[in-house]
């Protein structure tokens, strides 16, 4: 899809569903591509796009921490995407302005499979960063630099 018809889809989106932010569509455009090619490198034909709703929601959180790291989780909530079905959402929204396609079976309520995003994403976080250390304290205020 071109720019231009990537831009004219996401302004009729908008206008239709305003519950999202734009960069939600753009970030779930972009996760639909990286769990396509995940799925590729694991021996699935590049070729072969389709992916289960299951599997985009796995992949999607996967790419909101490899690209947000401790902020994915915040970002997500930021976009109002706080549950699968919120995703679902959003990926129907784009399959009806043909920007994804569906298989005859699939269905929106194939996003139901995690109720809640960010709990998922802050464990996701967790187990590969760890615990943020906490601060040692008040460090004071900051200097005054005179110029």
């Amino acid at each position: 899809m071109e720019d231009l018809e990537w831009k004219d889809s996401l302004v009729r989106i908008l206008e239709k569903d305003p519950r999202y932010d734009a960069r939600a569509y753009i970030f779930m455009n972009n996760a639909v591509s990286y769990t396509v090619n995940k799925l590729s490198k694991q021996g699935r034909p590049l070729g072969t796009r389709h992916v289960s709703g299951g599997q985009l929601i796995q992949g999607m959180l996967e790419y909101a921490v490899s690209t947000y790291m401790f902020l994915a989780p915040d970002m997500l909530r930021h976009w109002n995407l706080l549950s699968g079905r919120d995703a679902g959402n959003i990926v129907y929204n784009l399959i009806e302005e043909g920007v994804l396609s569906a298989g005859p079976g699939d269905r929106i309520e194939d996003f139901d499979c995690v109720p809640d995003l960010i709990y998922v994403a802050q464990e996701i976080v967790r187990r590969s960063f760890g615990n943020r250390p906490e601060p040692a304290g008040d460090p004071g205020p900051l200097p005054v630099i005179d110029a």
